[in-house]
């Protein structure tokens, strides 16, 4: 029996089913949350949306999962990762179908929230039902795999949807229906094929109640520098998606030029979401990736405030290669902690999720805030590369959770 992820040894060839339609899932769900920013100049025409209300109905999403991670993760914990995230997608769909019948603003809004209601569950029950599944030196690039289907599936929701979906389905409302269906199928595919694997101490955390499996992870502190950790990461994280696009067409770069620089971060981060999970599995370690993709993310904050052509482009690739890394190892990492496993792996994702994810709320607004009262970029980009920095010093405290364990200080519970 594997120890941090409670699969046994023998490996189950069904686990690439599991990974399979987890990716189904996933990508379907999440072509259809990121359909609509393209197709805002269509649904303007229908609906009039100042700026303001186009940056509520897609910051909307992150807000439910301050509350809605944790509580799905400690579900999920209880009766397991097939009901939980099959609901989910449910709720993903039901809400993206709406958006096809709403007539306001407000309707648009309310339906987003219910969406990300849906997408704040999913999760922790992506490395939980991976868990179950997959054993230690496959952990991180299963991961890696099942969060590149975000990435795959909001690059290609951007390329197609107004020119290709829209004119082929008959415009926007049909677009929300027919993806919110076809999100709905996938979801109870998940409900039919995948199976919640019996793992060691699991019975446990479901016959505990939710207070007792909160208890439980809230006593690791492993868990809370983690969590900070990603708090850190992520303010800086949004700020850049944010903000970069905009500062650097106030360098001279064109709208159209800027969003394409940024635009490379992504695909960076696609391309490596893969390569380093495969590579911390080879090695058998998780921290040296986290802390060093993070440090190299810091210094190319430094490159965006300075470079320009080539320079730029190469720091912003490496900044994406570096980001694409680090996410499945840190969900890898979270569920191999010791004492959380799969048995508490819903209730501990959720916990590091909402924390996390205030950060990315809040970042933007501070980042922006320091930019707008100095007057210059410089403030900004500071402290997004000190947050980066700070981030980097909550990993040295704690054990590598890799299946090279060194003997490094652990963080006590």
């Amino acid at each position: 029996m594997n120890e941090q992820t409670g699969v046994d040894d023998q490996k189950s060839p069904f686990r690439w089913a599991v990974l399979s339609i987890l990716f189904l899932n996933i990508f379907i769900a999440f072509l259809g949350v990121q359909c609509i920013p393209p197709l805002f100049k269509e649904i303007g025409a229908e609906i009039p949306l100042t700026k303001a209300q186009i940056g509520l109905i897609m910051g909307i999403l992150t807000l439910p999962s301050i509350i809605f991670s944790p509580v799905a993760g400690a579900i999920t914990d209880r009766i397991g990762a097939r009901w939980t995230f099959g609901m989910a997608v449910i709720i993903t769909a039901l809400a993206g179908t709406l958006r096809g019948f709403t007539d306001s603003p407000n309707e648009l809004v309310a339906c987003m929230f219910l969406i990300g209601m849906g997408t704040a569950a999913m999760p922790p029950n992506i490395s939980k039902s991976l868990s179950m599944w997959f054993p230690k030196n496959e952990f991180a690039m299963a991961n890696g795999v099942a969060l590149l289907a975000m990435t795959l599936a909001a690059a290609l929701a951007m390329a197609i949807a107004a020119g290709i979906l829209s004119p082929f389905l008959g415009g926007w409302r049909n677009v929300m229906i027919v993806s919110g269906i076809a999100t709905a199928i996938t979801g109870f595919i998940w409900m039919v094929l995948f199976r919640d694997k019996k793992v060691q101490d699991a019975s446990k955390a479901k016959k505990a109640g939710f207070k007792e499996n909160f208890k439980k992870v809230f006593k690791i502190k492993a868990i809370w520098l983690t969590a900070l950790f990603y708090l850190c990461r992520f303010i800086s994280t949004s700020s850049i998606f944010a903000l970069l696009p905009i500062i650097l067409t106030e360098r001279g770069i064109s709208a159209g030029k800027a969003g394409a620089f940024v635009a490379l971060i992504m695909a960076s981060n696609a391309l490596f979401k893969l390569a380093g999970g495969a590579a911390s599995d080879k090695l058998g370690r998780r921290k040296p990736f986290l802390i060093v993709g993070t440090i190299v993310q810091s210094l190319c904050i430094f490159a965006f405030a300075t470079f320009s052509g080539v320079p730029l482009i190469i720091a912003l690739i490496v900044s994406g290669a570096a980001m694409g890394s680090i996410a499945p190892i840190f969900m890898a990492s979270i569920v191999e902690t010791e004492g959380i496993g799969p048995e508490l792996a819903g209730t501990t994702i959720g916990l590091v999720f909402m924390i996390g994810n205030f950060g990315g709320f809040i970042g933007p607004i501070i980042t922006g805030k320091i930019i707008d009262l100095s007057g210059s970029q410089w403030p900004g980009f500071i402290f997004m590369a000190l947050c980066y920095f700070v981030a980097a010093f909550f990993i040295f405290p704690l054990k590598d959770t890799g299946r090279k364990k060194s003997n490094e200080t652990v963080a006590e519970a």
